[in-house]
C-alpha cells in the first residue's frame, strides 16, 4: 500500500499510482526517485550525501510492467534488471550478454533499466544496447490542472539517442519522469542481423567499464548492409552512436574491405579522455578493435567480456 514517512525532518514517501507519483514531484520537485537504489545507496555511503525527500517509484504498477507485442517489448522504468533477463534473454542474445556481468545476481534483482539510464553515466551498460536496438522512451509528466485540480497525464516519445543530451544529463524536464523504455522486435523479411555487445573491464565481473560497445548490422540475402548501429559507452562524455560510420556502411558489401575502409572515419567519430579506468589512446583503439573483432565473427562470450591486450 502507499506508504508516507517522516522523520528528523527527513520524509519518504511510496505512491500506488502514476498520478499520484507525479503530484508528488509536484509538491516536493527537489525529492529524490528511487527504484533499485543500488545508486542512491552509494550516494549515501561513499559521497555522504543527504536526500531530504525520497518517493520510491516501486509501487507504482505501471512502472512494474514488462510486456510485449507482435512489434515490440514494453519495459517498465522500475522494472528489475533479472525480469529483463528472464524474459528478454532469448530473443535479444547482446542483451542478455550484457546483462549476465552486470553487477551481481543481488544488484540485477534490485536494480533498474530506467535507473540506469536516467543516470546518464557515459560508462552505463544497458544505454549502448538500447541504442543499437533503436530503443525509445516514454516520458510523462502532469498537465496543469484547473481551479487546483490534479492535472492530466501527458506523455512523449523519444528515440533513445535524443535522451541523453549532455554529461549526465538527460532530455527529462522538471516535473517529468521515465515511463516505459520500448524495444522493437526484430523483423526477418530476408534479412540477416548480427548484433553483438561488447565490454572492456579491468575484472571480468562487477566491474565498471571502460568502454563497452553494441554493434548491430543487417544484411540482405546478397550480403549488403541496411540498416547498421555501432554504439558506444565511454568514449564521448555520453553514450552515442557512429553515426557517420553507420551511414558509410549502408548498401556496402560486409566484407573486411568494406570495414577496414571505414576504420579511419571510425576512428575521428570520437574524442575519449584519459581517466584512471584507461588512457585516450587506449579507448581510441577499442573503438576501431571492438568493431574489427565483430567484423571478423569473434563472437564467442570469452573474448566479448575480457580485455584487450595493452590494457593501461
Amino acid at each position: 500500500g502507499e506508504v508516507e514517512y517522516e522523520y528528523a525532518g527527513e520524509r519518504f514517501f511510496r505512491p500506488t499510482s502514476l498520478g499520484g507519483l507525479l503530484q508528488l514531484l509536484e509538491r516536493f520537485p527537489d525529492g529524490r526517485l528511487i527504484a533499485g537504489a543500488t545508486e542512491l545507496g552509494l550516494d549515501i555511503s561513499k559521497r555522504f550525501k543527504k536526500f531530504p525527500t525520497l518517493i520510491s517509484v516501486e509501487g507504482v504498477p505501471e512502472l512494474k510492467e514488462l510486456r510485449c507485442t507482435e512489434s515490440e517489448w514494453r519495459i517498465g522504468a522500475a522494472v528489475t534488471l533479472t525480469q529483463i533477463e528472464e524474459q528478454m534473454a532469448d530473443e535479444f542474445p547482446a542483451l542478455a550478454d550484457m546483462l549476465r556481468v552486470f553487477g551481481s545476481r543481488q544488484i540485477r534483482n534490485r536494480a533498474t533499466m530506467g535507473g540506469n539510464l536516467v543516470t546518464a553515466s557515459p560508462i552505463g551498460d544497458s544505454a549502448p544496447v538500447l541504442l543499437a536496438l533503436d530503443a525509445s522512451v516514454v516520458l510523462v509528466s502532469l498537465r496543469p490542472g484547473t481551479d487546483g485540480t490534479p492535472g492530466a497525464l501527458s506523455g512523449r516519445t523519444l528515440p533513445i539517442d535524443e535522451f541523453f543530451v549532455a554529461y549526465r544529463k538527460t532530455a527529462l524536464r522538471p516535473g517529468e519522469i521515465l515511463k516505459t523504455i520500448i524495444v522493437p522486435r526484430f523483423a526477418q523479411n530476408d534479412v540477416t542481423r548480427k548484433c553483438a555487445w561488447y565490454k572492456v573491464s579491468k575484472r571480468r565481473e562487477m566491474d565498471i567499464s571502460t568502454v563497452a560497445a553494441c554493434f548491430t548490422v543487417d544484411l540482405d540475402a546478397d550480403g549488403v548492409v541496411r540498416h547498421a548501429r555501432l554504439a558506444y559507452g565511454g568514449v564521448a562524455a555520453m553514450p552515442a552512436r557512429a553515426r557517420k560510420t553507420e551511414q558509410a556502411l549502408l548498401g556496402q558489401q560486409w566484407c573486411e574491405e568494406a570495414v577496414s575502409e571505414v576504420l579511419p572515419l571510425l576512428q575521428s567519430e570520437f574524442t575519449p579522455i584519459s581517466d584512471v579506468r584507461g588512457s585516450a589512446e587506449y579507448r581510441r583503439a577499442l573503438i576501431t578493435g571492438l568493431f574489427e573483432k565483430f567484423c571478423s565473427g569473434v563472437g564467442d562470450e570469452e573474448t566479448r567480456l575480457t580485455s584487450l591486450p595493452g590494457s593501461q
